[in-house]
């Protein structure tokens, strides 16, 4: 998922979400800038939290925001991902297999990268729908992203826990910004954001940035009300599992103000 249905999700599941928990939910996609791998950042929730419980307490809302993201344990990514009900993927995997090739064409990437690619716009077209429901996300997620109250004090422990990355990771938070459409998103600003990734990850220079953003509106039209429906059953799913591990408990994030 992309970064305002993070933000919209930790909201939903953390009464009075403070700035730690917002940062952790958008945490684990920093490996686009800071070199680690994908799996260190959506595997290893829980043993964040455990790591921070001991060392510094303080920690945990941000370890809550890891876990609400990733795929183990199973948070959003898992259920958009890797497997939802009875799908063989996920749910965006899922809702992405009818436009898979015209992605491709328009990522100019190869056919058997459309579905990968396809499960992206469908991400993009939840991220616009939430945006429009709530136009507030997108300068919420600027706001702590530009601002990361207490990011300096928990950076060192992320440091300890995740190993030597690619660039200090209290810095890649940030450094995501040039990469995120945020206010105001529109198709055309994810599509052009979304051009940044492709180049990035693939060195692709430009993707057909129209014909993306019109994919965009297709899709966002075609997954209603399921994307809804779904997003209800999985923060369900999650909230259930972060009481039963009790990982929601413990101190307010101290950087929250009411």
């Amino acid at each position: 998922m992309f970064p305002l249905t993070h933000a919209y999700a930790i909201g939903r599941l953390v009464v009075e979400a403070g700035p730690l928990h917002l940062l952790g939910a958008i945490f684990p996609d920093a490996v686009l800038v800071n070199g680690l791998r994908w799996e260190q950042t959506h595997q290893a929730g829980a043993a964040l939290h455990a790591y921070l419980a001991e060392h510094y307490p303080a920690g945990r809302p941000f370890a809550v925001g890891v876990i609400s993201h990733g795929v183990s344990p199973q948070g959003l990514d898992y259920y958009g991902d890797q497997r939802y009900g009875p799908f063989e993927r996920g749910y965006c995997f899922e809702e992405a297999r009818p436009y898979a090739a015209r992605v491709a064409a328009i990522c100019r990437l190869p056919a058997s990268m459309g579905l990968w690619k396809g499960h992206n716009f469908v991400e993009m077209a939840l991220e616009w729908l939430l945006a429009q429901r709530d136009p507030a996300l997108g300068r919420r997620v600027r706001q702590v992203l530009q601002e990361p109250a207490g990011l300096e004090e928990l950076s060192p422990h992320l440091e300890a826990f995740f190993g030597p990355a690619g660039s200090p990771l209290g810095e890649s938070l940030p450094a995501m910004l040039p990469f995120l459409a945020l206010e105001p998103l529109t198709p055309q600003a994810l599509a052009e954001r979304y051009q940044r990734q492709v180049r990035l990850k693939h060195g692709v220079e430009t993707i057909d940035v129209p014909a993306a953003a019109a994919m965009i509106e297709e899709i966002a039209a075609a997954i209603q009300p399921r994307c809804w429906a779904f997003l209800e059953d999985v923060l369900g799913r999650i909230a259930a599992m972060l009481q039963q591990e009790e990982w929601a408990a413990g101190p307010q994030d101290p950087t929250h103000t009411p």
